[in-house]
């Protein structure tokens, strides 16, 4: 695939994904209708999505393997090129899958015939949950236009997963990264002496219910709304008599 292709493709793939996710579908519709148009942009025979579950990476998903392997393939993490990936939270591309010391044959899943392979993470809070990969007959290493789409498209799953609760939660810590003793920090002194008070750990979590507009004309009326709105603000701000003049003007 030439330059031009894979970046048409990756654009195909991104048009595609809008609307899939715009469209008010259950999860698991996603989910197919997603590999269903990587496969077809990236000319690709196979496309799976792999999640954890239960504490191994299920078959969620697939274009081109069979579709009696879904929900029935689960892989260890480190398990396979799949599990690898989960396991590393790195890329893998390779023109010859079964050149990879870590390849695993599923015999379910009838990919005997596939050679090249590509995948990604899905990560999800800074840990891999999933895997998005994909297959072909000939031998080929994937461009990095189309790699840097799947990893696009791995972003954007990871919030629907997410969503739908499909994110596998169990063996995770939620008190794991908070800190329970005493902690010194090194911060600039503006003024000499000592202060006492109460230190308050601010983290501010947003949920993201939807990565894509239902109405994206819409939302382009709001952006300029608040622009508008801001502009008025920073105008009624530099009349105010203790802004002064000067720099605080320019």
């Amino acid at each position: 695939m030439s330059f031009a292709e894979a970046t048409s493709a990756a654009r195909e793939i991104l048009t595609g994904l809008h609307d899939v996710m715009a469209s008010r579908t259950h999860a698991q519709a996603k989910l197919n209708s997603v590999v269903e148009i990587i496969g077809e942009a990236l000319d690709s025979e196979v496309c799976s999505i792999y999640l954890l579950r239960e504490g191994v990476l299920e078959l969620y998903a697939t274009r081109g393997l069979n579709q009696s392997a879904v929900h029935v393939t689960k892989l260890a993490m480190g398990e396979g090129l799949v599990g690898v990936i989960a396991d590393t939270g790195r890329i893998l591309n390779l023109d010859e899958a079964t050149s990879h010391p870590e390849f695993a044959y599923k015999p379910e899943t009838g990919e005997e015939m596939y050679h090249s392979f590509a995948g990604v993470p899905i990560v999800h809070r800074e840990r891999p949950v999933g895997v998005l990969a994909v297959q072909h007959a000939d031998p080929r290493p994937y461009d990095d236009v189309e790699i840097e789409a799947l990893q696009t498209v791995a972003m954007v799953l990871a919030e629907l997963i997410a969503n739908a609760e499909l994110i596998d939660d169990s063996g995770i810590d939620p008190d794991a990264h908070r800190e329970t003793g005493a902690l010194m920090l090194t911060g600039q002194k503006l003024v000499m002496g000592m202060g006492e008070g109460v230190a308050v750990f601010h983290q501010p979590r947003v949920r993201i219910e939807h990565t894509v507009a239902d109405d994206t004309e819409a939302e382009r009326q709001r952006v300029y709304a608040a622009f508008r709105k801001m502009r008025e603000q920073i105008d009624d701000m530099t009349k105010q008599a203790e802004f002064g003049a000067g720099e605080h003007q320019d």
